[in-house]
């Protein structure tokens, strides 16, 4: 709800407040509001000086850091209070209380799905990206195909009298007569709220607006796939470039991590770099696996970890026994790329570290052989088992992408300086 006692838009409010709080150092404060969805609601009314209208600013965050806020929770709601109070000073007398509240995404099937809320600026500034630019929501598909993996049109009522349901009167109005509404009503349109609805319903509209029945242009999708992801990004969503087994490319929108998309980018450079197309292969199972699947993504690291070495080793032409294992594999590696505690003279600065260091990579791999083996993928499992989750898989996987990238950045730069010297 709008907090209309106030002449300002709710945004412009959210911003200063979120600026002062920067200016002042208090960081966490400035963090939430900007990478939250607040929302203003009348929650009470007083008959103090004439009447005051009493608001509540809901900020709505992710349930993980809701429960990680723990007892901070009461103080950040203080300093946010302190702020409004000051903002809204020089505008009009009113009431204000701050609740920090979790905010709920799921839908059936998608965990990954599941985090925080999609800010009310992160959703106009889409749609309005989306009709500064004239593109059609709708792509190739009719509105009503557009529209039904999404919303029960058989369910949501028509706004025209002699229809009943949305169905009807959009096939009426968009396929029927085309000229009644305009290209851009879905936006304006309250029944199905793409502003201020919930936040899953957005989601899949952006996806659907970038999927390959809609926009089969593959280069057409890209661009409008950055140009939202960078958006999203703001409220801690992104949209994510998938490759099914078949080949095709297709878009989904999950929780934005930087350093597990960084990973991805190293995997994939690094399949380039070794021309590896089984590379390629267990990123597109790692992809697809890591929320749904945490085991097939664990496996598949150490999988990945695997031919990335046996790649440098066939190259390297290294003596290998007939059916080595990943430890084997990996002591022959980076022996040969002296990336082994012995090969670092004790008179080198930092010696100690530096071996540790290397000491360190190596146990990466065998850690990865270990999680597979007992949780990963490729072994049977008792009915007790116990699998791990999704973050166990973005560890195993951003794991193997820096094992990966250092040894394939060390096996480059290795074979330059001897093509240097010959």
């Amino acid at each position: 709800m709008r907090n209309k006692s106030v002449p300002v838009d709710d945004d412009a409010l959210l911003e200063t407040v979120a600026r002062m709080h920067t200016a002042a150092g208090e960081t966490e404060p400035a963090t939430l509001l900007r990478s939250s969805r607040c929302r203003f609601e009348q929650t009470g009314y007083d008959n103090w000086n004439g009447g005051t209208a009493i608001f509540t600013l809901y900020v709505e965050v992710a349930a993980e850091l809701y429960v990680a806020l723990h007892d901070r929770k009461e103080n950040i709601e203080k300093i946010i209070l302190s702020r409004l109070e000051q903002a809204t000073k020089q505008l009009q007398s009113q009431w204000y209380v701050v609740e920090l509240v979790p905010s709920v995404v799921s839908i059936p099937g998608r965990p990954d799905l599941e985090g925080g809320p999609v800010s009310y600026t992160a959703r106009r500034s889409i749609v309005q990206l989306l009709r500064d630019e004239g593109v059609s929501w709708q792509g190739n598909l009719d509105d009503v195909e557009f529209l039904i993996p999404i919303y029960n049109l058989d369910e949501l009522p028509s706004i025209d009298t002699r229809f009943r349901t949305a169905r009807q009167d959009i096939r009426q109005h968009r396929i029927n007569n085309p000229t009644d509404w305009p290209d851009d009503w879905i936006y304006d349109d309250k029944r199905f709220d793409l502003i201020n609805g919930p936040d899953v319903t957005f989601l899949l509209f952006v996806e659907r607006l970038l999927s390959p029945q809609a926009r089969p242009d593959a280069g057409q999708a890209a661009k409008l796939s950055e140009r939202i992801s960078r958006e999203l990004e703001r409220t801690g969503w992104s949209v994510v470039q998938r490759e099914t087994m078949k080949g095709d490319l297709v878009y989904r929108v999950e929780p934005f991590d930087p350093v597990l998309r960084r990973s991805r980018a190293s995997i994939r450079k690094t399949a380039a770099v070794l021309s590896s197309p089984w590379m390629h292969q267990e990123l597109a199972r790692i992809e697809a696996a890591i929320d749904d699947d945490p085991a097939l993504a664990i496996g598949t690291a150490k999988e990945m970890v695997e031919t990335c070495c046996k790649h440098i080793a066939g190259a390297l032409r290294l003596k290998l026994s007939a059916t080595p294992d990943v430890p084997e594999l990996t002591k022959v590696v980076l022996k040969a790329l002296r990336l082994v505690p012995e090969d670092i003279p004790n008179s080198a600065k930092g010696a100690d570290t530096v071996k540790r260091t290397l000491s360190n990579l190596s146990q990466v791999t065998q850690g990865l052989s270990e999680l597979r083996k007992y949780y990963g993928t490729g072994h049977g499992r008792s009915a007790s088992h116990k699998s791990l989750s999704a973050r166990h898989a973005r560890l195993a996987v951003n794991a193997a992408a820096a094992f990966v990238e250092f040894v394939v950045a060390t096996y480059i730069e290795q074979q330059g300086e001897q093509r240097k010297g010959s």
